[in-house]
């Protein structure tokens, strides 16, 4: 529950970390905004007449951001049985029993976060799906990239999809490969494997829909817990879900956000030039807590996937094209929201897109617009040198390293890439060495949202909770650099101020039980967070 003053307020703790992390005791908050910074006693003295809120031993640090983060698009991504967890193919056929069983027997099925390396050597096929619930079963599975589904029989078939098809943007639906010989026809012989958004986006209009107001509670929810873990912002890079205005405007009709949002429209190959206009005069929506702003565009799809465009195919042949049939085309919009002073965002994965994107904004006149790439999970040296010799921000994923490659090699992204090329992912550390603005995000649902393991992960480059050898440790960030690309560079990477706890910047705030500079990165995710503030009110307080 969110207490507000109409009076100044002195937050004290044990420490105050403000300003580039400079050490304080107590900051002074007056209308929303960091008045000023310094010794609690001496504060409390200058201005007696403030409220002060004790923290004790606790530390205060700038809000924790989220960079990258599907917040409202999530709502209907992670929805049915999380199979995240699962370790086996036996666990996940569980799970979609119980989910079927939970739901009805008249109702869709749903899943998230299904890892294909559970099929061993195995194509990626509905045929466990089918062994779990029966082919004659609605069923629909959000792979964990996200740019994927797994769809059963009966699905392709209610969602009108009866042959396979390749798109602009490289996806598709995909057919068994002994269909033939099998003599399989209409939807049997189709994988159920849906790739990319034009694939994607055709069999979700023939989804069941969550009703707006369902959807406005499971997210009031989901950025309460999010809160609660010491976020208190979230840049969202979609406007997918239709319901998105609808659902926020439900929310803030009696309740206020926990956590702010900025979202981020797409920009995709098959708009006109009209339609590329009409994104920069989407900033006009806005809530009390949320706004659009900026634009984001995709150059490739995933490695996992076979879509991320490769400077060499990945083992399986596949890799050697971006989104963009024509990629000048994705220059030319680029240009053009460029010229209207729309920052971007540009979804890059493989090694040859992020240097087509790199190269792209490089090329642009500098209006002091800020454009960003994400993600760059293969990106030769010679393109971060480029990246930092013309200032393009980034933002990564630590997490997506730690949780989904196995320092073995089984993992499907490293099997795509194969020796040397799988050794050459998520170089956090380098960007910092060339000077690079970097800010850190989980992808949400891809991966799980709670800052403090993606923080931990930063530093150990393992998963905060297994002991298993770090990934390629040279590229470990230290607690300060990895809390600075949770917060200050947030902002700064799309030509924003703020998330600093400066003088005269919104009063946006997280409280930790203990310092999170000091604490080992293996323990950090077990620290407590007391409290989390959006211009100086608390939307989440559990000071004890």
């Amino acid at each position: 529950m969110e207490t507000t003053s109409d009076r100044a307020v002195i937050y004290r703790a044990a420490t105050v970390l403000h300003d580039g992390l400079q050490e304080a005791t107590g900051m002074l908050v007056r209308d929303g905004q960091v008045a000023e910074v310094g010794d609690a006693a001496a504060l409390a003295t200058q201005h007696g007449d403030a409220q002060v809120v004790d923290f004790g031993d606790a530390t205060i640090t700038p809000g924790l951001i989220d960079g990258h983060i599907h917040a409202i698009w999530g709502v209907a991504l992670a929805r049915g049985a999380n199979l995240a967890n699962c370790t086996s193919l036996e666990e996940v056929k569980d799970a979609l029993r119980a989910e079927a069983e939970r739901v009805g027997a008249d109702e869709w099925v749903f899943g998230y976060g299904f890892e294909p390396h559970l099929l061993g050597d195995a194509p990626v096929t509905n045929d466990f799906i089918h062994d779990a619930v029966g082919a004659e079963r609605p069923v629909y599975i959000t792979l964990f990239d996200a740019h994927s589904a797994l769809l059963s029989g009966a699905a392709l078939a209610a969602c009108q999809v009866t042959e396979s098809a390749t798109f602009i943007d490289g996806g598709g639906f995909t057919e068994r490969p002994d269909a033939d010989e099998r003599q399989l026809t209409g939807a049997a012989r189709l994988t159920g494997h849906v790739l990319e958004w034009i694939a994607l986006d055709h069999v979700q209009r023939h989804v069941p829909r969550i009703p707006v107001a369902e959807q406005a509670d499971t997210l009031y929810n989901n950025l309460s817990e999010m809160a609660h873990t010491g976020l208190v912002g979230g840049y969202t890079p979609d406007l997918q879900n239709p319901d998105t205005f609808a659902v926020l405007e439900a929310i803030e009709a009696d309740r206020e956000l926990p956590v702010r949002i900025r979202i981020s429209p797409w920009c995709t190959p098959e708009m006109s030039a009209e339609e590329v206009d009409a994104l920069a005069d989407m900033k006009q929506h806005r809530g009390r807590r949320w706004e659009v702003e900026g634009v984001k565009l995709f150059i490739d799809g995933t490695i996992d996937g076979g879509t991320a465009w490769l400077e060499e195919p990945d083992a399986f042949g596949e890799g050697t094209r971006g989104f963009w049939h024509d990629p000048e085309q994705y220059a030319r919009n680029l240009r053009r929201l460029n010229e209207l002073g729309v920052p971007t965002i540009t979804h890059a994965i493989g090694d040859r897109g992020v240097r087509f994107v790199a190269e792209t904004i490089a090329s642009l006149p500098n209006n002091g617009t800020r454009h960003r790439i994400d993600h760059l999970e293969l990106v030769a040296d010679e393109v971060i040198e480029f990246i930092g010799e013309h200032d393009i921000s980034v933002c990564v994923q630590p997490n997506h390293c730690t949780l989904f490659m196995h320092a073995d090699g089984t993992d499907t992204w490293s099997k795509r890439l194969g020796e040397p090329r799988n050794k050459q992912g998520w170089k956090t550390r380098s960007y910092l060495e060339h000077g690079i603005t970097e800010a850190l995000a989980s992808d949400w649902p891809v991966a799980p949202f709670d800052p403090r393991t993606i923080i931990a992960d930063a530093q150990l480059r393992h998963p905060h909770d297994r002991n298993t050898p770090p990934i390629h440790p040279e590229q470990a960030l230290t607690a300060s650099e990895a809390l600075t690309g949770y917060t200050e560079s947030v902002p700064a990477s799309v030509g924003r101020s703020g998330a600093a706890l400066r003088v005269g910047e919104p009063a946006d705030f997280t409280v930790w039980a203990c310092n999170p500079l000091e604490t080992p990165a293996s323990e950090l995710a077990d620290v407590a967070i007391v409290a989390t503030a959006i211009d100086g009110s608390l939307v989440f307080n559990d000071q004890r």
